[in-house]
Formats: structure tokens, sequence, C-alpha cells
């Protein structure tokens, strides 16, 4: 005989969690964010919590570091915060990731006129086509009637935290013709493309592109800081669009010191951050060079003093002297020094200790942001690349997992876009804009548009056969 069941035992336990417990168990014991996606897809109500603004604040604040990797025909991003890293394949071809902010990741073709959006966290894309024509004036250059060149000078993309809505920003556009080469504008004026989600429309600029740089291309991806979009062209301009005003603005370095100091830039503290690529020696820092000073007159720009970058090498200093790299080290290190003898060195000691012992003390470094006080470091140890996140709030740092991927860019031709980038991952999309998975995207292909049984799929498969045809 069966036992009687209490009629007040719920059959799922999990389902009669106080939603308030739930809530504390998922925001309070610092899970990492791929454990957190895992949770997502555990039952709705757990989607319902992470995604929700009770978590959202704690949760999706924390930055990530993507690499993006295009080799042999594969297409496929890495995203790493500090337990493991993840590996998305992208189906949308080898197209170069142009811009990036608010968690979305945009790519693009400059031999085509569509951009590709997409969410890491909920593995959804948008496509965005830039219209052939728009208020009589031609957006690209037609060849054969089927391949187009969108000709612009920069991309920038922002995302707004709250509604997730987002504009992309097509800088330096020249304006093109029904045939290749054919100019609308005998004067060869650039002009500015912008998409917004929230009316789902591309629009024309009013204000004209900067004249001084038409005849320049850059491969540096946008920094949004404070309403402003900010570009590094060759380094020596710095471009700016004011997103609420719709205008440019170029600061231009003019000094003649030389050599050049080669800058990178990115958002931290809510500036606009410059600083160069060496990480030792700190001597002659850039910011006592003349040849930065024009771009320094921006109130949102300031000089990376050194200071950042000398309170992390301390720390990475004093921490690869402990790192265990085999036993026969290990029996050297506990020789030399001990934990308490490390702590009690200064900078300049542990320098003499690292040349001493030839440790693989890096060179060079990128530095990645996404606005706050946190911050990554790529190091260029010259045999291996090393990640590390510094954080501003308890001044230490944290060594990521061993590279699952190779992040040398090997080419012949032009210098290839940067393949790393760090943003805020966000579980919220812009509703209502046509938003697919890629499982939607790649699935009219593979059925070879036998399975287009409306005409939104086979537009689908149309517009992801195009994107496959180099």
């Amino acid at each position: 005989m069966e036992p009687e069941r209490d009629q007040h035992q719920p059959e799922d336990a999990w389902e009669s969690l106080p939603i308030d417990f739930l809530i504390k168990i998922l925001r309070d014991h610092d899970l990492p964010i791929s454990t957190l996606l895992e949770c997502r897809l555990v039952r709705k109500k757990w989607k319902e919590v992470i995604d929700g603004p009770e978590l959202r604040n704690r949760i999706w604040k924390n930055s990530v570091i993507v690499f993006h990797e295009t080799t042999h025909g594969e297409n496929t991003a890495h995203f790493c915060y500090r337990d493991r890293w993840i590996t998305s394949k992208l189906t949308f071809g080898d197209n170069e990731l142009v811009a990036t902010d608010g968690g979305l990741l945009c790519f693009g073709d400059r031999l085509d006129n569509t951009f590709v959006m997409y969410n890491p966290v909920l593995d959804e894309i948008l496509l965005l086509d830039v219209p052939l024509e728009i208020d009589g004036k031609y957006t690209v250059d037609t060849i054969f009637s089927t391949y187009y060149i969108l000709d612009y000078k920069v991309a920038g993309l922002v995302v707004d935290q709250y509604t997730k809505n987002f504009k992309l920003v097509l800088g330096g556009l020249r304006l093109g013709g029904p045939q290749f080469g054919a100019l609308q504008d005998a004067t060869d004026r650039r002009r500015t493309l912008i998409y917004d989600s929230t009316t789902g429309t591309w629009s024309w600029g009013i204000h004209p592109f900067p004249e001084r740089i038409k005849d320049t291309r850059t491969r540096e991806r946008s920094v949004v800081c404070n309403g402003c979009l900010y570009w590094f062209v060759w380094d020596s301009y710095l471009l700016i669009f004011d997103l609420e005003e719709g205008t440019w603005n170029t600061l231009v370095e003019e000094s003649k010191e030389t050599p050049r100091i080669h800058l990178q830039m990115a958002a931290y503290e809510r500036h606009v951050c410059l600083l160069g690529r060496n990480w030792s020696p700190l001597e002659g820092e850039f910011e006592l060079r003349s040849d930065v000073a024009n771009f320094l007159r921006s109130p949102i720009v300031r000089r990376m003093d050194g200071a950042l970058i000398r309170r992390v090498r301390n720390v990475y200093d004093r921490a690869l002297i402990r790192r265990p790299w085999n036993e026969e080290w290990d029996e050297r290190m506990d020789e030399a020094m001990d934990e308490a003898v490390a702590e009690a060195m200064d900078e300049a000691a542990i320098r003499r200790f690292i040349d001493q012992w030839h440790l693989p003390y890096p060179k060079v470094f990128n530095f990645y942001a996404t606005g706050g006080r946190d911050a990554y470091f790529v190091l260029d140890n010259e045999y291996t690349h090393e990640v590390v996140k510094y954080g501003a709030d308890f001044d230490s740092i944290f060594f990521l997992p061993r590279l699952p991927f190779h992040p040398w860019v090997e080419t012949s031709g032009p210098i290839p876009p940067d393949p790393w980038c760090a943003i805020i991952p966000s579980p919220r999309g812009s509703a209502g804009q046509g938003w697919i998975t890629q499982q939607e995207y790649v699935a009219p292909l593979l059925a070879g548009g036998a399975g287009c049984t409306t005409p939104e799929t086979f537009e689908i498969y149309m517009k992801k056969a195009k994107n496959l045809r180099w």
C-alpha cells in the first residue's frame, strides 16, 4: 500500500523556495558569470531572478575580457571573468569586430552592407542592413549588382544601460553610386550615418565629418565615455563625437618630438585614459612629453601618470616571484627567499631579483576596461601571453586561466584589428528588434533554403548565404 502523501508537501522543493532566499543565494555567494549563465537555464523562475533588477546592479556589472579569433575559416569568441574561459562559435562568417559596448559585440565587413549585433549571454544576433539609398543619397558602391562596398572611416557603438537600446554610428561614410566608383558628390564630402534601435531606422547626421581626417582610416575601436564616442587615428588625432549634440570634434597633436609614443586608450574611472604600451621601465613616462599635450585639452581625457601601471606592476612582481613554475624552481625559490622577505622588498629590489633569476617578465601590455575601476592587462612575455585582472578596490590582481587559444595574429597584409576587448555582459537586449538565436540563424542555411516556410525565414537564409559568399 502506497503511503499517504502529505497534502502540504510540495512536489518540487526548488519551486517552494522563497524568492528572497533564492535571490540571496544567487547574489551573495560571488558566483562566477559562467555559473550564472548555467543557472539561467535551470528553470524560468531562476532566469527571471538572475535577469531581474534585484541582481542586475550586483551581478551584471562585472566586466569580462573577450578575444575574437578568426583562423582557418573558424570564427569564435572567447570570454573569461575569473574562473574559466567560455568559447562561443560564431555562425555569421569571419566578419571583423568593429565596435563593442553594453554587452554587445558589433561585427561588420567593409565589403558588405550588413552589420551583425551579437549578445553573447543570450547567444542572439540582430542583422542590420544599411539601405542602399537613404533620402536620395546612395550609401554604397554597387559591384555587379550584388556586392556592395561600404566606405566609412570609423564605427562606434553606444548602448543605453537601462533600456538596452543602442546607436551604431558610422563616421566618414563616402557617398556611393549605382555603379562602382560613381560619386554623387564631386567634393567627396564624408557624411555620418546613424542607426537607432529605438526606431529601427538609419538616418544621416547633420554635422559634417572632419575634413582633416577624411583621407585617413583607423581600425581602432571606439571608447564610450560620458555621452561621447572617442577614437584614436594614427596616434595623431583624437576624434570625438557628441551623441546628444550630433557634432564632431578633433584634437590634433602637432608636436615634432621623436620618437612618437604609441598610445592606447580605454575608459577607466569615468574618464578616457591614455597610456603607453611599455610595461617597464616607467622612466620617461609619456605624460611628461609634449606630443600628447593637445589630447589633454579635452576635459574628459586624463593622463595616466604611471600610478595605475606602477601599482599593478608591483602587485604583479610580488605575485611573479612566488608563482610555482616547477619543482626545481620551487626549491631554488625557497632557498632564495620566503614570502615575508618578498613582501619587505621594495620595487627596485624586486626588479633586481627578477633580473637575476631571469623570470619571464612582460615588456609590452595592452590595457582594457569598461569605465569602472577594474581593468584587464594582456601581458606579452615574448614567448607567451598572460591575462590578469586588476581590482582597484582591493589593490589586487587575479591571474586568469591559461589561454585555450593562440593569441598571436599572423598576417602579411595591413595591421589587423585588435582581437581583445572588455565588455560588461547583459542578459537583456532591446526588445522588438528582430533578435534571433544563432541556431535560428543557421537553420535555413543547413536546410538549403528548404526550411524557409515564411518570407521572414527565407530572408534570413538569403542574408546568411550572402554573408558566407567569400
